[in-house]
């Protein structure tokens, strides 16, 4: 009897550090916001999936020629992999498929939030700058 005891009390430790455990390891970032004046890349639609965030496209920065050389949170290598945006500024943001701000290209206003899939596809990002007038207007150069 008291071997089954301890064995059943055994069992509930181990379930409820396991539980805890779980609840620990769980993607932080599935909740991640994005800082204010940051623009921040996530690996999944919807501004889910891990967050990256660049130095270069803070507000007021110059942007970034090369994703490749960036990381999401998690390790996976930003190049090629960001499925939405969240730009945080209050200026223009575009984004580039290929390096150097090459290729196709997508404007995202300031303050908004898309998923890639349209003028720029789905996990092709590569490249992107801030820009302080709207790109589609004449007088923007």
């Amino acid at each position: 009897m008291f071997n089954r005891r301890v064995a059943a009390a055994g069992a509930g430790i181990a379930l409820s550090l396991t539980g805890s455990l779980l609840a620990v390891s769980s993607p932080a970032s599935a909740d991640y916001a994005c800082p204010t004046r940051q623009v921040c890349f996530y690996q999944d639609f919807n501004q889910a999936g891990s967050p990256a965030t660049l130095a270069g496209l803070a507000q007021g920065g110059a942007g970034v020629k090369v994703f490749s050389q960036h990381k999401f949170h998690n390790g996976v290598n930003l190049n090629d992999q960001a499925s939405s945006v969240h730009n945080n500024t209050d200026q223009y943001l575009i984004v580039f498929e290929n390096n150097n701000y090459g290729g196709r290209y997508q404007i995202v206003e300031p303050y908004a939030k898309t998923n890639f899939g349209g003028q720029v596809r789905n996990d092709k990002a590569s490249s992107a700058y801030l820009d302080s007038c709207d790109p589609n207007e004449p007088w923007c150069v």
